[in-house]
């Protein structure tokens, strides 16, 4: 029993080593072939480009290259998204009431002599 999770564990993380490796590969050809050719990501957010044209069939390839990066769940390094917070405005302090003007006192009759 022991050796067969052994063997699991061994598995696994040999697994979890070649992905990143491929990852690592797939990332490098996509942004050799494709990016700084000019292609413009259409799933990924803020890739740095080259100003360049590409063909509709190697942009194509590349579209499908953009695919299997995504379904990979690889992290393109030169496609950071751009996280853009806006801060919340400052709330307006509330208006003071207009003070209220003081009624005039009545006038008092004289008393008559």
């Amino acid at each position: 029993m022991r050796l067969l999770s052994t063997l699991l564990a061994v598995l696994l993380c040999a697994s979890l080593i070649h992905a990143s490796r491929r990852c690592k590969k797939m990332e490098k050809r996509f942004v050799k072939k494709c990016l700084n050719k000019g292609y413009d990501a259409k799933t990924l957010e803020g890739c740095e480009t080259t100003d360049g044209h590409l063909g509709r069939r190697k942009a194509r390839r590349c579209g499908k290259m953009e695919q299997k990066l995504i379904a990979e769940e690889c992290n393109v390094k030169s496609c950071k998204p751009e996280i853009i917070i806006e801060p919340e405005p400052e709330p307006q302090p509330e208006p003071e009431p207009e003070p209220q003007p003081e009624p005039e006192p009545e006038p008092q009759p004289e008393p008559e002599p």
